[in-house]
């Protein structure tokens, strides 16, 4: 019998190759815990190969074209395990843990302070608590998109730049808008106007990254790039217009595009010439020393596309059935650096979520993970490792399933239960040195017949292997034979008889 409240956490392990019947197992184990759990127990089941199944489960691919995801930048708002600098370096480290090729110093100082200028942008200050708070079920676009209108949030000093950019003004909002399908280039630099605030999102992190880059290739501030960018519109514009004219056999050039390509150039002219006019001390450029150089800002801007481009980062969240006690997130479709990525991100999602929720008495949140070893490390600060270490007391378990025992020693002892449904046999000397289990009993395990399982209980410094003989199948006889039991310690006959 599996009693949480007896053992010093609720944390599994399954250990089995294939065809063991890990998959039966975890369904028996969350099929028992649900019917304890009085329907206040979530699982969250994280399935990297598309084959776990599970009766009422809310289940939810995530690949690239899904129109939901994750959004790292969302800040824990506890003024003790939260906040916008903890949430920036969760960000990177995670980044880090999950690629082939981690960020280099000079990339992580830049995605640092681009990341703490967009924090800043949308109403987040590092020293208070205070703003670290956002509602997002009250967050929403000043208009519904019915009247083609998305309304900018543009500072009155940058009025004239947002005109120039094709911005117009609506009087009885007080607001600029453009076209829905008009927001591209230049009038991007504008995050569009909610009421409420939101959490930034890559995309966002992405866009100013972007002009950050415009305005260091270019030596200039962003009123004369929007106007370049303005300008080369137009020309391209043109462009095109003549090539249709040569194509339908006409030579004459088009003067209304003329006119507008060449007062664009000179508001380009214009607006570089005043920039660097008004340079006076050489300090000009300090906001722009922060990001390093333009090759270093290029990078960035390219990992953050490479980022974008998983699909796993977005600001909508998966529309989970609320009422479902499970939810299954399938990732077959990732490639396994991704998988990695989401897994590790969304367990710190579910971390913070438990620590603002407080201490529990019972288990409220069960993270099921498969192929475990894809995440946990040897590094204590691998949100794996700290939910094994801390997650108890907030209500957490974890289910870890793996076909060996090669884990780190620190995640495999802060686990309370460990479950050997049968391993091959070239790793029974790694788990005999990981787990303290005889190889004579790993040799008396049968895949779906035969098991071994340990318990930590409460003030028990250690805890004995049992030899479980497991329940028949539906329709099956349950088949034990004298030979299976000779291994098998006297008192455990007894119990089996």
């Amino acid at each position: 019998m599996w009693d949480s409240s007896r053992l010093i956490n609720g944390h599994t392990l399954l250990i089995g190759m294939s065809g063991s019947g890990k998959t039966h197992t975890l369904k028996r184990m969350i099929s028992g815990m649900q019917s304890q759990g009085a329907g206040r127990t979530r699982f969250h089941v994280f399935d990297v190969h598309g084959d776990i199944r599970i009766d009422g489960a809310s289940e939810m691919m995530f690949a690239e074209l899904t129109p939901y995801g994750l959004n790292p930048l969302r800040v824990n708002p506890d003024p003790h395990f939260g906040g916008i600098r903890k949430c920036i370096q969760n960000f990177i480290k995670t980044v880090n843990k999950a690629s082939s090729s981690p960020l280099g110093v000079k990339q992580e100082a830049v995605i640092r302070n681009v990341l703490h200028d967009v924090y800043r942008a949308h109403g987040f200050n590092p020293d208070d608590p205070g703003t670290w708070e956002v509602n997002e079920a009250d967050s929403q676009l000043v208009s519904d998109g019915s009247d083609n209108r998305l309304y900018l949030d543009v500072p009155f000093a940058e009025k004239d730049a947002a005109r120039s950019l094709g911005a117009r003004w609506d009087p009885s909002k007080t607001l600029w808008w453009v076209p829905t399908d008009q927001y591209v280039d230049g009038i991007t630099r504008w995050l569009p106007k909610t009421v409420g605030r939101t959490y930034p999102t890559l995309t966002d992190v992405l866009g100013y990254a972007n002009r950050l880059l415009k305005l260091s290739f270019m030596g200039s501030d962003q009123e004369a790039v929007s106007r370049l960018e303005q300008f080369s519109r137009h020309a391209s514009a043109l462009t095109k217009r003549q090539i249709e004219a040569a194509r339908a056999g006409r030579d004459m050039p088009d003067p209304i595009a003329q006119e507008a390509m060449d007062k664009a150039r000179d508001k380009a002219i214009e607006s570089y010439v005043r920039y660097v006019n008004s340079i006076r001390t050489g300090h000009e450029f300090d906001s722009l020393i922060k990001y390093d150089s333009t090759e270093v800002l290029k990078s960035v801007v390219d990992r953050m596309e490479s980022l974008r481009a998983t699909g796993i980062f977005k600001g909508a969240s998966a529309p989970f059935d609320s009422y479902a006690p499970v939810w299954t997130y399938r990732l077959n479709a990732l490639r396994p650096e991704e998988k990695k990525m989401f897994v590790l991100f969304r367990l710190q999602e579910i971390f913070a979520e438990a620590i603002q929720r407080g201490e529990q008495t019972e288990v409220r949140d069960v993270v099921v993970l498969d192929e475990a070893h894809l995440y946990v490390d040897n590094d204590d600060n691998n949100i794996l490792n700290t939910l094994a270490r801390e997650a108890r007391k907030f209500g957490v378990a974890i289910i870890a399933a793996n076909q060996n025992a090669d884990l780190p020693d620190g995640f495999l002892s802060s686990l309370a239960t460990k479950i050997v449904l049968g391993i091959d046999e070239m790793y029974w000397r790694q788990a005999e040195s990981k787990m303290r289990i005889e190889q004579r009993m790993l040799a008396w395990v049968r895949p779906r017949e035969f098991m071994a399982v340990q318990l930590k209980e409460n003030g028990s410094t250690r805890s004995d292997w049992r030899w479980v003989i497991l329940p028949p199948r539906p329709g099956e006889a349950l088949k034990v034979t004298k030979a299976a039991l000779e291994p098998v310690p006297l008192l455990v006959q007894k119990e089996a008889a």
